[in-house]
């Protein structure tokens, strides 16, 4: 027997004893999971789009036929050398026996040499059909909460289509989200580091096991002194004794009032508004307000700019008539309180003309089924299929199949111009299907992870039938967790359209929580909001209290944000009574009011309003740069409207003693009364101003510091 085949047998004999592989090597179950745990199949290495020095791998191995002949066939099949395995490049560069642009990957004799070496010995065989198929991946424990220092060891296993178990803790890509909280060594041990929360994620062959690790602040006390106003307050209380976390206290009545109008609104109420609420001594004043603001038309305003967000509303690309009636067809569901799956539903199966008054619109914003697909599916699911259209998700279980079985859905829509009213009529082709772009088979239209449907009717009806089903968890957690990032500062998934397992929310019974009562409301918007905003959790100080995470990440206190530009430019407008005069359109039309972002506003552009390209949140930028501060610090634009001939400052001088004039532009700006020391040292000033231009001059400079505080520029 030759040197080489006992060096095999040998090889063959120790594996077995030791349990670790099987006799002969699977291409499919063994060879691919090792090449992705090293990372040579990532999309930084050989499983980027080209490849990397000629030697291109699917991205984390989903077509494992294509990457059998990647490493046996090609390059006249030099990457193995059948008759002296140990010379073959596919070890002897990962292992930098010769130059490696991957640098070292592993070392010779390494479990990952011998089980490639075993395979080459055994006569590279292929991945077969009848290979059993992964199923799904556990990981134990599936929850856990350690304090600092405290470890557990990681079990994962892996279960197949014949019934078969294997352990592959080994074996898969094991990572920590948020590694300042928790690590993972490379025996599978996860240790805590820190206090907080840490996803640790253990991929295998397209499939994904989650842990969810929580590691408390501080050492855990159950007395915690909160007043539960919902079943929100009660899980987040519990997640608090859990974490070692104590709430901050109550909002001010004012800080509330100011909060839940830009919220449910997005206006600032008015000082004869506040001075009414401050008055009231009801206790149940705060659900009164909350009930009355989802009643009034500027919520109406308010959520149809949010919904024309997330569904692109714009005339560049659905036409000026038509997104006028997208426009008008949303503000009048917003005011009935329709429920958002009837409204989800007739967007998904809406034909006819855009010019008459229905959604067929959204389709304009799509060129494409595969278009159709990525944006129906990030809209009202939260599912970024995006990756999955070149090869397997990298993040995610999705791969071509889903994605193109998503496209199939959209494969007869047509638009066609109408000869009776000479504009495009969206219509249904009596053919029409989609291939999968490797195979060229006609791909069926299908769910992910779901039902197949046939392409008979319109497929968008099945479609339509499971999404918006109160027994489908997609759309209701999609829209629970965006309400609740859109109010509370930040989603319980961040980004808030990138719903996924491998993505998981912070507070998982609380999103589960919200979905469910959602869903048992009838997908009652209103329902959501009020149920939100009438919390405790909601109604906490922005200030944070000792020791809170300064990300908040668990809420134990508001996070303060930035108002939206529109928001923003409507309170400016309204704090100076300079309204802006918008091409086109009324004089009174309001900010929050306009249909798209083609009304030019370059204060708008310039504070991050969404142009509506894209279906994603990332459109809408809420960051502070520079060019913000300079305009309003020393902009033109600003300095017009505080020292208007007909505004605030100059009609407050001509109606009012100074002694109100002074409340009044806190009232306008800040929604509160100045404290004493305020207000006296303001009035101090004012006094010692010689005539009635220097006091003018200096209740604009008031107004100016108000207007750039961060008290106005903030919902807190």
């Amino acid at each position: 027997m030759s040197r080489l085949m006992l060096s095999f047998v040998s090889l063959l004999s120790l594996s077995s004893s030791l349990g670790a592989e099987p006799a002969t090597p699977s291409f499919r179950n063994d060879i691919i999971p090792a090449i992705t745990k090293l990372g040579c199949n990532s999309g930084r290495c050989h499983g980027s789009q080209y490849g990397k020095g000629g030697f291109k791998l699917s991205l984390l191995g989903f077509d494992a036929e294509s990457d059998y002949n990647a490493i046996v066939k090609d390059l006249k099949g030099r990457r193995v050398h059948l008759g002296d395995p140990t010379s073959s490049l596919v070890l002897r560069k990962p292992t930098l026996t010769i130059p490696h642009g991957g640098g070292l990957r592993f070392a010779v004799d390494s479990s990952s040499y011998n089980l490639l070496l075993s395979w080459i010995a055994a006569g590279v065989p292929g991945p077969l059909p009848n290979d059993p198929r992964l199923e799904r991946v556990d990981a134990q424990p599936a929850s856990r909460t350690l304090s600092v220092g405290e470890s557990v060891p990681l079990r994962v296993t892996a279960r197949f289509s014949d019934g078969s178990t294997r352990d592959v803790t080994q074996a898969c890509r094991i990572e920590v989200l948020n590694d300042h909280v928790a690590e993972i060594s490379p025996e599978g041990v996860i240790t805590a580091k820190a206090g907080g929360r840490a996803a640790v994620l253990a991929r295998y062959m397209g499939q994904t096991a989650v842990v969810n690790l929580l590691t408390p602040y501080a050492p855990l006390d159950n007395s915690i002194a909160f007043k539960a106003n919902n079943y929100i307050d009660e899980i987040l209380a519990e997640k608090w004794k859990q974490l070692g976390l104590r709430p901050t206290g109550l909002s001010s009545d004012t800080q509330f009032f100011r909060r839940v109008y830009l919220d449910l609104i997005g206006i600032l109420p008015t000082e004869a508004e506040v001075r009414a609420f401050l008055s009231d001594s009801s206790p149940d004043k705060r659900s009164k307000v909350i009930d009355a603001l989802l009643e009034r038309s500027e919520y109406q305003d308010y959520w149809t700019l949010r919904w024309g967000d997330l569904l692109r509303v714009t005339r560049n690309g659905m036409g000026e008539k038509p997104m006028w009636n997208f426009n008008r067809w949303l503000h009048r569901s917003l005011g009935e309180n329709r429920p958002v799956n009837a409204m989800v539903r007739q967007i998904l199966v809406a034909r006819g003309q855009p010019n008459s008054e229905d959604v067929s619109a959204f389709y304009k914003m799509t060129n494409s089924p595969e278009e159709a697909a990525e944006a129906v599916s990030v809209t009202f699911m939260g599912l970024r299929l995006g990756c999955a259209k070149c090869h397997q998700h990298p993040f995610e279980k999705w791969g071509q199949d889903d994605y193109y079985g998503m496209a199939a859905f959209f494969a007869r829509l047509d638009s066609k111009p109408d000869p009776d009213y000479g504009q495009e009529t969206l219509r249904l082709k009596p053919t029409g299907f989609v291939r999968h772009p490797k195979t060229q088979k006609v791909i069926r239209p299908s769910i992910p992870d779901g039902d197949t449907f046939g392409y008979e009717g319109d497929p968008r009806i099945k479609l339509a039938d499971w999404l918006t089903s109160e027994r489908n968890p997609w759309l209701a957690r999609n829209f629970a967790n965006r309400y609740w990032g859109y109010v509370m500062g930040r989603g319980l998934i961040e980004p808030l359209d990138d719903i996924r397992d491998t993505n998981p929310p912070v507070i998982p019974e609380l999103l589960d929580a919200l979905a469910k009562d959602f869903q048992d409301s009838g997908f009652d918007q209103k329902h959501l909001l009020r149920r939100i905003t009438n919390s405790r959790a909601y109604q906490l100080d922005a200030r944070p209290a000792p020791d809170s995470p300064p990300d908040n990440t668990f809420y134990t206190f508001y996070p303060p944000k930035r108002l939206i530009a529109e928001q923003l430019l409507d309170a400016v407008t309204y704090a100076t009574n300079a309204p802006d005069k918008f091409p086109n359109l009324p004089a009174d039309v309001r900010p929050i009011q306009l249909p798209d972002p083609e009304v030019l506003s370059e204060f708008l552009d310039l504070f991050g309003r969404p142009r509506r390209k894209v279906p994603c949140e990332c459109s809408r930028l809420n960051d502070s740069n520079m060019n913000q501060v300079l305009t309003l610090m020393n902009g033109e634009y600003l300095q017009e409207k505080i020292a208007a001939p007909n505004g605030r400052v100059a009609s407050l001088l001509q109606l009012v003693p100074l002694e109100q004039a002074v409340p009044n532009l806190y009232y306008a700006t800040v929604s509160r009364p100045p404290t004493a020391e305020e207000f006296a040292q303001t009035m101090k000033i004012l006094n010692g101003k010689p005539n009635a231009e220097a006091k003018r001059q200096t209740l604009e400079d008031v107004l100016w510091v108000l207007l750039n505080s961060r008290e106005f520029l903030f919902n807190h």
